[in-house]
């Protein structure tokens, strides 16, 4: 009997890292669930024990936890079912809706090879469904293997999709499959209905992948007597070439993101608009906001695009209006440093939150304080070169040397003294103030583009600046 509370589940195979087209799935049942009071529940089906390994468990577990997902009940891990799967499997032989299948997996072939000559699907025969009960017996104390296969039945099997609406498939398209393999292992087919009854789930939310399995796990619903949860299965996420998302093209772990500097907010603001429209076509918006706003009527059914433009936008936004204590350790804990040969250790907090309030504006990613900010952590190795083309000559290069000493003696290092004084300085030598500023920014950022360059020398300190400005015009 299923409950009345809504419950439903987010059930990943650990054969690899959490997928985001899952942690868009694992999200609609969480804002499902929280929007109806009800709970959401984490399965990991992990009775693949060749393809399963223990470690990305407990990958899938945090990564689900980083993007602010928690189980309402203990996790569920459903090899620790298997005799459960198989009781049930027997209880279906035993009621005449499961039988022995004895084919070899020769054998078997042979009938795929048959019908791929005759341009025609393959469907398992039935040849086993008509063996005697003697001949049955005789081939069991033989010791001969066999698998369980469930006898779909005639007619067909509709449901209404939460999505998609009123959906239908002929019986007959659907062949015997397989509920017991020939080493007694339970498939997935079974598995997966016996621990959703056992769990009392009462929405199942899932891909379109799934579609063509949603049937075949209602009739073993209905041979087992037991209640019928709803479906609703979501629409795919395609790339930006509108292809299945591939780790051959795009980073497709939650924890590639978390590594390349994604917040878990933005990247969870950002999987929801996956398939679902919020009011107003809002495209930044809070978790409270989502969990009040969602409901089925507003999910697509088409398939929807992976934009990158639009999930750096969204990080950029929540990176701007993050709290500067968060965005610190966030900075600190970045695979980046270590890529960009950065020590964080070497900098005070207090130093990073001067950075981080200067150039959070301009972040994509969290990374990109140590890619496009280098400079605040150590000196650059090259210059622009259309930068120096541009702005290098000999008829400003003693005006800048000029300037340089007149820095040296700046006693007032403030931001607005050291602008006052450059501009001050450049009308006095009939050249343009940003002709100047051009150079500074070159010399102590090594680029063409950086904050308001009189803030990050104050941030680097005059000792720190004096020395690039030296260096920058002994090495052109």
């Amino acid at each position: 009997m299923i409950s009345d509370e809504i419950r439903v589940r987010f059930a990943p195979s650990p054969t690899g890292f959490l997928h985001v087209g899952g942690a868009r799935t694992a999200i609609f049942n969480w804002l499902f669930a929280r929007k109806n009071k009800g709970k959401f529940l984490l399965r990991i089906e992990d009775t693949d024990a060749e393809r399963s390994k223990s470690q990305l468990s407990q990958q899938i577990i945090s990564s689900m936890h980083w993007l602010g997902m928690n189980e309402d009940e203990p996790i569920v891990f459903q090899a620790l079912n298997i005799s459960r799967h198989k009781e049930i499997a027997m209880e279906l032989l035993k009621n005449k809706k499961a039988y022995y299948a004895f084919e070899t997996p020769e054998e078997l072939e042979e009938q795929r090879k048959t019908a791929q000559q005759n341009k025609i699907p393959f469907k398992y025969n039935r040849a086993s469904l008509n063996l005697t009960e003697e001949t049955i017996q005789k081939y069991l104390s033989e010791g001969r293997q066999y698998a369980l296969r469930f006898k779909v039945p005639d007619g067909i099997t509709e449901f209404d999709d939460i999505v998609h609406g009123k959906t239908t498939f002929g019986n007959s398209e659907i062949e015997d499959f397989v509920i017991l393999r020939s080493n007694g292992s339970p498939v997935y087919m079974i598995a997966v209905v016996v621990d959703d009854h056992d769990m009392k789930i009462s929405h199942i939310i899932r891909g379109d992948d799934h579609l063509s399995n949603t049937p075949k796990q209602i009739m073993l619903y209905n041979a087992l007597g037991w209640e019928v949860p709803k479906f609703a299965h979501l629409p795919m996420i395609l790339d930006e070439q509108k292809k299945k998302l591939s780790k051959r093209r795009n980073p497709v772990s939650a924890d590639e993101y978390k590594n390349k500097g994604y917040l878990p907010e933005a990247l969870f603001n950002f999987l929801t608009l996956l398939g679902f429209a919020p009011f107003n076509n809002r495209e930044v918006i809070s978790r409270q906001e989502l969990i009040n706003e969602f409901t089925f009527e507003r999910v697509n059914k088409k398939s929807a695009v992976f934009d990158m433009k639009k999930l750096n936008w969204i990080n950029s936004e929540y990176i701007k209006s993050a709290d500067e204590n968060k965005l610190l350790e966030l900075v600190k804990q970045s695979p980046a440093a270590a890529e960009n040969n950065i020590e964080p250790a070497n900098f005070s907090d207090d130093y990073f939150l001067q950075v981080i309030n200067i150039i959070k504006e301009r972040l994509q990613t969290i990374n990109e304080i140590y890619h496009y900010g280098d400079y605040f952590f150590k000196d650059p190795i090259k210059y622009d070169e259309k930068g120096i083309e541009k702005h290098w000559n000999d008829e400003i290069k003693p005006i800048f040397i000029s300037y340089q000493k007149l820095l040296e003696n700046c006693l007032d290092w403030n931001s607005d003294k050291i602008e006052a004084e450059l501009r001050d300085f450049a009308n006095k030598n009939n050249v343009k103030a940003a002709a100047i500023i051009h150079l500074l920014r070159l010399a102590i950022t090594g680029k063409t583009v950086s904050p308001g360059i009189f803030d990050v020398m104050v941030i680097l300190g005059k000792n720190t600046v004096y020395t690039r400005i030296n260096k920058f015009i002994d090495f052109n």
